[in-house]
Formats: structure tokens, C-alpha cells, sequence
């Protein structure tokens, strides 16, 4: 009965290392990914209006940040920028994504002819998902 295929007991073996590949790929892929930092593109030498009314939004990395410092100076995702380059850059962000969520960070001695002045030309643009980055106990 040599032929029964079946009968026969044969070393069947697993190889376990491309298995163990597969694993250390994929917690080499999670470490890494789970280490990876966001910019949050801020100004460092802002000091936030405090406030007592004010609500925890989500982070978001999408979100838009526009800063001004006490001196007047504008700063565009945490890069200083002339105001006809912000002009620019909400032309082409009401182009490409006018529900984008803004962040308008401003410094507590902020002159307020230049904070209206960045809030008229995000509402010429039609951008409306602005929010006023200020400072919490709560929150901070």
C-alpha cells in the first residue's frame, strides 16, 4: 500500500519568522507614528488675554493659526508675514477650503486697530470659523 498519499505522516512546519517580521514591522510602524509631534505653530512670546467664559475646543490639525503680538506684528502658521501676505494667503485659503477652522492668537497688549483688522479681512473672505485663542485656568 505504498501509494496512500493520506497515510502518510509528513513534517509539516510552520517558519515563524516572517511572522515575527510582519509583528516587528508593525510596531516599529505604530511607535513611530504615535511619536510623531505636530507643529502647533505658535508665536512663543504670546501672552493670552486671560478669560472666564471660555470653551475647550478639540485639537485639530488642520486648523489655521494666525497670530499678533503686542507689537502689531502678524504671524502666519508661526512665520512673520506683511499684512498683503495674509491677504494672499486667505484668498487662497477661502479658495481651497472656506470651512477651514481658524485660530486668531493674539497677545494681551495686542493694539486692537490691527486685531480688527485681521477679523475684517477674515470676513471679507468669507472665512467664519474663527476662534480667539485666549487663556484659562481650566483649560491651560
Amino acid at each position: 500500500m505504498g501509494g496512500d498519499r493520506y497515510g502518510e505522516d509528513e513534517d509539516v512546519a510552520l517558519s515563524m519568522s516572517p511572522l515575527i517580521d510582519c509583528v516587528f514591522l508593525l510596531l516599529i510602524f505604530f511607535l513611530v507614528t504615535t511619536m510623531l509631534k505636530k507643529d502647533r505653530k505658535e508665536v512663543e512670546h504670546l501672552n493670552l488675554p486671560i478669560s472666564r467664559s471660555s470653551l475647550e475646543v478639540p485639537p485639530d490639525d488642520t486648523v489655521v493659526a494666525i497670530a499678533i503680538d503686542a507689537e502689531g506684528e502678524v504671524y502666519w502658521e508661526g512665520e512673520p508675514v506683511t499684512v498683503s501676505v495674509l491677504l494672499d494667503e486667505l484668498r487662497y485659503l477661502e479658495q481651497e477650503d472656506p470651512d477651514r477652522r481658524i485660530r486668531l492668537d493674539t497677545d494681551e497688549l495686542t493694539p486692537f486697530y490691527r486685531f480688527v483688522e485681521v477679523l475684517d479681512a477674515l470676513s471679507f473672505r468669507n472665512l467664519r470659523n474663527v476662534g480667539v485663542r485666549t487663556y484659562h485656568e481650566k483649560y491651560d
